[in-house]
């Protein structure tokens, strides 16, 4: 039974838990009659049960499920820890150790390990730690990658390879099984400590993990499947004793039973001697890992600043105390995303760096990091005032580049919880946004309107209802025929009505919900464009995504499951990124750009010409479509300027090689217009206006060209 003095209970992150692994992997995990098999699929079992949820286990080819870790298709795998497998995941405690072998033909001669049979052709499997050791000790032998354990030690029998590196247990195994003629020609070298690795930058799940193997290990559960399976993966190597045999019978059976009552008795001092230790070292481990795991949880690691919940947590044990003339304050850097776009991430992170380290010199209480340069405090006003005036003070002075906006709510006029006083000095911090002043004090007026409380607490409900996409057709501007559409985000909300955009966009996008509406207007388009294509007719379908979406690690997987789930195919989804998105996080944009591109999804640059770097952006980014902002389309006959910037922009996209789609067509002048200077493809009310999902379908069965109807 779990000890609730040894272990804190940590909520898994998900329903169910993908544990992903090797299908040909005897005896840790392989693909039997009945489904997944061995050591690592029963252990994963009692993880499950130590942390109360389901979990699905996945076989598949070892590369596959490398790359599907790393992307994020699966949560979970075990595997050897490495180095440079250190870089990509984050591993648990290591629950077994397993030693590789040289393993050929019964004429091979024997090796003393991995570093004297130079010029060999030697078999791996692909991505594995033996391929790893090979390609970074330079050892000169040629490899021969396989799919699996299995199709390496068959290139020996077939000739395509002169030896195998691989583990012991599992080449035994395979070796007994399948009857193969082949011997193990090396003592054993590389130990490797076998852990279970997530993505790095998933620590709910690591926390997790940790925590449910820590109670299976403590547990007989560890114990009951290492016994169930110790004689498939403790390979028995040892030697057998000869006797002479002109030993008398008398005398051997004495012998025998001298050197039997000795060893017994020595073994069994020893076994004690070392479960004991390895008890106390196994709860050592246990409550530094149990220790670790509390402190990621409740700790920011960038800043090492509690993370919100611990903040909380916090604020309401000092508020116990009454505390008299306290006061709560958030303060967010403005433009945070422009200045590293401009002067660098590194500009970025030391300017973090620097606020946290004046915090945590000004201020005694409790000091929290959101992310995204949005700090809070909770402290005696005078500490506050002294800490924001010193802030102030520096921002001339070591921040030139950046400014800051400050709310804050007083104990216990403005609230008795951490969670009034966090709300109400949000509302502060909106309010000397909006208005352009360095730091507001809450009062009454601030509170959002009834309409903005109930849109918001929608969002923060995840309560989505009603909200739906609308489909603007766009088309080629020299055939007239329908190329794609560009889904739109509307909300024809419960009690509310309809609500524009101009009325949640800025609300959702000011309070980070920006994901729920992306994943929703991705889901709705991939839907649509599955059943286009399945009546005959594929088309694009754009969906645009903003800065928190494409700096989020998960965003890949995200799109990438929503296609798979619908069974759509990539080519149909187009991405509109606007050019402020591109202003952070230039290398986790950059790259999930990059994978979903070779996915085969569109990338499009939304509103071309109206924000920051943009010909930077095109160097830097995947981009494969500009969309001209209608504020350069709108009038064009008459607008000379508008016209040169239009025809400037159409010169460097075909030179890029580059499509190009006006925004904002209204009339037929204006489409003429950008026939005649070659743009590409056009969008707006001329053609059609936004429709519902019914009208557009409609809409696409009786069209016609503009000018043919």
């Amino acid at each position: 039974m779990q000890s609730p003095q040894l272990f804190q209970q940590f909520p898994p992150p998900e329903a169910n838990i993908i544990f992903a692994g090797d299908s040909a992997y005897p005896p840790f995990e392989w693909s039997g009659d009945n489904g997944p098999e061995g050591f690592n699929v029963d252990l994963a079992g009692a993880i499950s049960v130590q942390g109360g949820t389901s979990v699905r286990y996945l076989l598949g080819e070892w590369r596959d499920t490398i790359e599907a870790l790393e992307s994020g298709d699966v949560d979970v795998a075990a595997m050897f820890v490495s180095p440079a497998r250190e870089k990509l995941f984050h591993f648990t405690t290591p629950f077994y150790v397993v030693n590789h072998a040289v393993y050929a033909s019964e004429s091979h001669p024997q090796v003393n390990g991995a570093y004297n049979f130079s010029g060999q052709r030697v078999a791996v499997e692909e991505r594995s730690v033996a391929h790893e050791k090979l390609l970074a000790e330079d050892l000169a032998v040629d490899i021969v990658l396989t799919a699996s354990t299995q199709a390496a030690l068959e290139a020996v029998l077939s000739g395509q390879a002169d030896s195998v590196i691989t583990t012991e247990p599992t080449a035994e195994y395979l070796i007994d099984n399948l009857e193969l003629p082949l011997n193990r020609v090396s003592p054993p070298f590389w130990p490797s400590s076998y852990a279970f690795a997530v993505k790095h930058g998933r620590d709910d799940l690591h926390l997790w993990l940790q925590n449910a193997l820590n109670a299976a290990i403590a547990s007989n559960g560890y114990q009951d499947i290492y016994e169930n399976w110790k004689s498939e993966i403790r390979p028995d190597g040892n030697s057998l004793i000869h006797i002479p045999f002109y030993v008398g019978y008398t005398a051997i059976t004495a012998i025998l039973f001298m050197v039997t009552f000795f060893l017994w008795s020595w073994t069994l001092r020893r076994k004690v001697i070392n479960k004991t230790s390895d008890l106390q070292a196994a709860l050592v481990r246990v409550s530094q890992s149990e220790s670790h795991a509390r402190y990621m949880a409740d700790y920011e690691t960038e800043t090492d600043l509690a993370r919100p919940h611990y903040f909380n947590q916090l604020v309401n044990e000092k508020l116990k105390q009454c505390p008299v003339n306290s006061e709560l304050m958030i303060f967010r850097l403005i433009r945070l995303n422009e200045v590293s776009g401009t002067l660098g991430q590194s500009y970025s992170k030391e300017l973090i760096e620097t606020i946290t380290a004046r915090l945590k010199a000004r201020i005694t209480g409790p000091c929290c990091y959101f992310g995204r340069g949005t700090f809070a405090l909770f402290s005696s006003r005078t500490e506050v005032r002294r800490f924001l005036e010193a802030l102030s003070n520096e921002q001339t002075k070591q921040m030139p580049y950046i400014r800051y906006v400050a709310g804050s709510a007083r104990f216990s006029k403005h609230g008795r919880s951490s969670e009034e006083l966090l709300a109400n000095a949000d509302s502060a911090l909106l309010t000397a946004f909006f208005n352009n002043k360095e730091w507001v004090v809450y009062d009454h007026s601030m509170d959002p309107s009834p309409k903005d409380q109930e849109i918001i607490t929608a969002l923060r409900t995840c309560s989505l209802e009603g909200m739906y996409a609308v489909y603007q057709p766009q088309i080629d501007i020299v055939t007239g025929q329908l190329t794609g559409a560009e889904a739109l985000v509307r909300w024809q909300h419960p009690t509310l009505g309809a609500l524009s955009p101009c009325d949640f966009i800025p609300l959702v996008e000011t309070l980070g919900y920006i994901s729920q509406v992306t994943e929703k207007m991705i889901d709705a388009a991939v839907d649509l464009a599955v059943r286009l294509r399945e009546e005959g007719r594929p088309m694009v379908i754009s969906v645009n995504v903003s800065v928190h979406d494409l700096a989020d690690p998960a965003f890949f997987a995200k799109v990438k499951n929503a296609i798979q789930r619908c069974q759509g195919a990539f080519c149909d989804l187009k991405l509109e990124l606007t050019e402020t998105s591109f202003s952070s996080e230039i290398g986790t944009i950059s790259e999930t750009l990059t994978r979903l591109k070779c996915l085969g999804v569109g990338i499009s640059i939304d509103d071309f010409g109206t924000g920051y770097s943009s010909l930077t952006y095109l160097s830097m980014f995947p981009v494969q479509e500009l969309k001209i902002d209608q504020t350069f389309v709108f009038n064009l006959e008459a607008n000379t300027k508008n016209c040169d910037i239009i025809r400037s922009t159409l010169m460097l996209a075909e030179h890029l090689k580059i499509k190009t789609v006006a925004e904002g067509v209204e009339d037929k002048e204006t489409l003429s217009k950008l026939r005649e200077l070659k743009c590409g493809c056009a969008q707006g009310y001329f053609i059609s206006k936004p429709l519902p999902e019914a009208e557009f379908l409609k809409f696409i069965k009786e069209y016609s060209a503009p000018g043919q109807a």
